[in-house]
């Protein structure tokens, strides 16, 4: 699963355009790096779960993805985006 965000949100009005968009982040990924790191969906998100620093919180995403706890997320910058990826998963 890959979580992307978008520069402009307002090109996903409705499901047509976001499965368009969807598959054309796979055809991307297919042709950069191959049909092996295609992931089998894309979701669309306003922010990614970063620290305070600008890194991205990969553990934490890859947590909430499997279902376990993601762990001490003290150094967490918004803790809304972790939420927003929960909610889409739900």
């Amino acid at each position: 699963m890959a979580f992307v965000v978008v520069k402009d949100a307002s090109t996903l009005t409705d499901d047509a355009s976001r499965l368009k968009l969807e598959g054309e982040v796979m055809k991307v990924v297919d042709e950069q790096l191959g049909a092996v790191a295609r992931p089998a969906r894309v979701r669309f998100v306003s922010v990614l779960p970063k620290t305070r620093s600008g890194k991205l919180l990969r553990r934490a995403i890859q947590a909430v993805c499997e279902g376990r706890d993601p762990g001490d997320l003290t150094t967490m910058d918004d803790p809304a985006a972790l939420q927003q990826i929960k909610d889409l998963l739900a």
